[in-house]
């Protein structure tokens, strides 16, 4: 099979090596990664699949003065001789970067000299390394580069951010975007003021694992209270997902089953009748599922997946043909493409749903970075806005979901197989890094045109919840940096 393969620095330090293991080369319009293996051998990366065909890698690299990122570099071709791997990352980088600035040019955007003075420098590092390859110095030239090509990525976007917003408050004022998070419970005396101030739409879970643990042991008392709190203070409900396939997502009954889709289809969609009639008129949209792509619970193929996905969706439509129900997209960047055993990328699944015609409301997709299995691996704002973008050509309004962790501590009300470790890290883990991670991306999530909202995955880490230390409150009921950078942006942007 044809094989990439990649000179690596001396020296390079053991964490970052094996996130090496974690590159993939990508393919198809949605340049989404293809079946890759990786190998680690006499200091080179070894990328190998069966395509013989040019594309580029995606590559977990940790940037100076950035934190961890895949990095992609520009399209390659397949040869016997190495390339340098810092060298095209730096390349691919600033090619990205490019690219984009020159697009948002031509759509209108206002030239920025200090994006310009970054992209040259950038540049001129990026030749100078190239000048000095195959040396150490080269690999340290190459460095920098990539860098400040990042540097420039991120004043690039605060320029688009500027512009979008000033435009969008001159035509409307301010936004009427959903602003949420997710609660299980109603928040603790002293954060219900908190919550009002922040946001204006509370997500409550409803998941049939929670809420139905044991077949027709229906648990209703803690949704009953959260949604009664949130209606008698004018906030807007969301629920969901209602169902979660992705690992430990299911009850344990319906895991039982098996790949037994008849009764599994039976139980899920008695669940969705049962939960959407008691809650009908109180909740504003429901996220039907989650988790469909990028798993295969119960030796289910990703075929039936959606089609279940489907068959719960209409069991809704049922019970009242104008309910707004979406469905979750995770992943976005499709990591889980590198494996052979899937085929949908997280683009294709979202577009092979949406054209089997049901009225869906929109796409709820997942930005849950710095946590695995279920997160992605890091990427910056400017590779972010890229795949916002490209889930924005499919026509339908967008919600997004934010998760990033405070600290990456074992966290024993988490799901117990996620880890906030080894997907990199935006900076650093810290709440002070949440925090940023929080006001940039948020920012970045609602300056779109075609997002109708975000969710922040939950409110408390004390009580149970999916990605570990990513509440905006911590076990011990302190508040953190990110709760109160969130009020900022729905104060700046939002009724």
């Amino acid at each position: 099979m044809p094989t990439m393969s990649f000179r690596l620095p001396v020296d390079l330090p053991e964490s970052v090596a094996n996130d090496l293991l974690r590159s993939s080369i990508a393919g198809g319009h949605d340049r989404a990664p293809t079946p890759t293996q990786c190998e680690l051998r006499d200091n080179h990366l070894l990328l190998t699949r069966e395509i013989n065909e040019s594309g580029p890698s995606y590559i977990p690299w940790e940037v100076f003065g950035n934190g961890r990122f895949v990095c992609t570099t520009t399209t390659l071709m397949f040869r016997e001789r190495p390339y340098d791997l810092v060298v095209e990352l730096a390349r691919g980088k600033l090619n990205q970067l490019r690219n984009q600035y020159a697009d948002w040019i031509g759509g209108g955007l206002s030239a920025s000299s200090e994006v310009q003075t970054l992209m040259n420098r950038a540049t001129q590092l990026l030749g100078g390394s190239l000048i000095e390859s195959p040396r150490p110095e080269s690999d340290q030239l190459a460095n920098v580069s990539l860098a400040t090509s990042f540097a420039a990525g991120n004043a690039l976007i605060r320029v688009y951010q500027d512009q979008v917003y000033r435009l969008r408050h001159h035509r409307q004022g301010k936004l009427d975007t959903v602003f949420g998070c997710g609660i299980r419970l109603p928040p603790p005396r002293g954060l219900d003021d908190a919550f009002r101030l922040t946001f204006n739409t509370a997500n409550v879970p409803l998941t049939w694992r929670i809420m139905e643990p044991s077949e027709s042991d229906y648990r209703w008392d803690e949704a009953d209270a959260t949604i009664d709190w949130a209606l008698d203070r004018n906030l807007q409900v969301h629920a969901g997902p209602l169902i979660d396939f992705s690992p430990g997502g299911l009850p344990d009954f319906a895991r039982r089953l098996g790949s037994d889709l008849v009764t599994l289809k039976s139980l899920m969609c008695d669940y969705v009748e049962t939960v959407v009639n008691r809650y009908r008129g109180k909740v504003t949209r429901w996220l039907i599922s989650a988790g469909a792509n990028g798993t295969i619970p119960l030796g289910i193929s990703e075929e039936d997946l959606i089609r279940l996905t489907a068959m719960a969706a209409d069991a809704a439509w049922q019970i009242d043909s104008n309910l707004q129900l979406s469905f979750g997209v995770s992943g976005p960047w499709g990591d889980y493409r590198s494996d052979p055993s899937f085929q949908y990328s997280p683009f294709v699944y979202a577009d092979t749903l949406l054209r089997a015609g049901l009225p869906f409301a929109g796409i709820d997709l997942e930005l849950f970075l710095c946590s695995s299995p279920r997160g992605s691996y890091c990427r910056d704002l400017l590779e972010t806005s890229r795949v916002l973008d490209l889930f924005g050509l499919l026509g339908v309004p967008i919600q997004v979901g934010l998760a990033y962790p405070s600290e990456l501590t074992p966290d024993a009300l988490a799901d117990s197989i996620e880890r906030g470790d080894h997907s990199g890290f935006y900076g650093e883990v810290t709440p002070s890094a949440q925090g940023d991670w929080a006001a940039e991306f948020s920012s970045l999530v609602m300056c779109k045109s075609f997002v109708s909202g975000l969710i922040w995955d939950h409110l408390n880490d004390a009580e149970p919840h999916r990605f570990p230390h990513a509440g905006l409150v911590g076990q011990n009921g302190e508040v953190k940096p990110a709760f109160d950078r969130l009020r900022g942006i729905r104060e700046l942007h939002l009724r």
